[in-house]
């Protein structure tokens, strides 16, 4: 029993990152008008980004708007505009999604590498152009291309 809450903490999880991954896509972002100091429209997609991955969405607005960055000796905050709001979103996101990837295939790996039986250990990828099996040390290659090239 305790195997399987384990295994569904696990799981809602790494569904609650990938939701998060997603989200931040919708982040809206504008300039305000005198100045160049990115403003988010809305901050209910930031509010949801946060609780899904459990940070205050206070901080995380501050850190994006006007990240604190040290010069010499000391703390400057810094005021960011709208396309560089818009790759620090981009970029936090591949970000998660690259760690959490490689978290779910290092632990993939581990399980292929306890099996006995040569035969069974492969992993099966149901994409848009059909089904098709992979060697363990394919896997990675090949999904890392289907997701950098769909974007």
């Amino acid at each position: 029993k305790q195997w399987y809450q384990r295994r569904v903490a696990i799981t809602a999880g790494i569904l609650k990152v990938v939701s998060s991954c997603l989200l931040f896509g919708n982040v809206e972002i504008k300039q305000e008008r005198n100045s160049d100091q990115a403003i988010l429209t809305n901050n209910t997609v930031t509010q949801k980004i946060c609780k899904l991955l459990g940070m205050p969405a206070v901080d995380f607005e501050k850190a994006l708007l006007k990240p604190r960055i040290k010069v010499g000796r000391e703390y400057v905050v810094k005021a960011q505009n709208q396309d560089q709001v818009r790759f620090s979103c981009e970029s936090i996101a591949k970000a998660i999604y690259e760690r959490t990837f490689k978290w779910v295939s290092q632990k993939i790996n581990k399980v292929l590498s306890r099996n006995q039986f040569q035969g069974a250990a492969f992993v099966g990828i149901l994409d848009i152009a059909g089904f098709e099996i992979f060697r363990v040390s394919q896997l990675c290659s090949v999904l890392f291309c289907e997701l950098f090239t769909a974007n």
